[in-house]
């Protein structure tokens, strides 16, 4: 269990760096697009297409960041005062809804990869739209594989405290 959550751990680090960059250039690209429009009335047409791929990237690889340190959103606030056995069951039921978001983002990414590998950006024709969408399916990748490791260690733990307990 530890070499997988260390390479969870390695992971997410890659992505933190990754997504430093991905901020630096959607930063750099808006800039070049607004002094170019201010200075010398100029506009890159590709900027716009540029910056929301960027965007797109940052968004779902920000998911896998905040997944894997509980930052997301969640439904707990609606069970954190009730008894203990329903916590732990809400938590499970929160854990596998999870693995279920992570496993249809994948999914939708496999059904529609025939269609986005054939389409193009109009300004960058080198970039097919599979490109575009891959995050989305990365960061269900990681969900399911986190939510998976999660729930692997609630069940360890639950296993090895009634071995010491009984």
């Amino acid at each position: 269990m530890r070499l997988f959550k260390s390479i969870t751990d390695v992971f997410v680090k890659f992505v933190s760096v990754i997504l430093m960059l991905l901020v630096a250039g959607i930063v750099a690209m808006m800039l070049t697009e607004l002094c170019a429009r201010n200075f010398f009335n100029k506009s890159f047409r590709f900027s716009t297409e540029l910056c929301g791929f960027l965007f797109m990237w940052m968004a779902f690889l920000g998911v896998i960041v905040l997944y894997d340190r509980s930052g997301l959103v969640t439904l707990d606030i609606l069970y954190t005062r009730m008894p203990a056995k329903v916590q732990t069951v809400m938590w499970f039921i929160n854990k596998i809804f999870s693995l279920g978001l992570g496993a249809v983002m994948i999914v939708a990414y496999c059904g529609m990869y025939k269609i986005n590998s054939t389409s193009y950006f109009s300004t960058m024709q080198f970039l097919s739209k599979a490109w575009h969408f891959l995050p989305m399916a990365i960061a269900g990748g990681f969900i399911v594989v986190k939510s998976i490791q999660q729930l692997l260690e609630r069940l360890i733990a639950k296993d090895n405290a009634q071995k010491q307990g009984g």
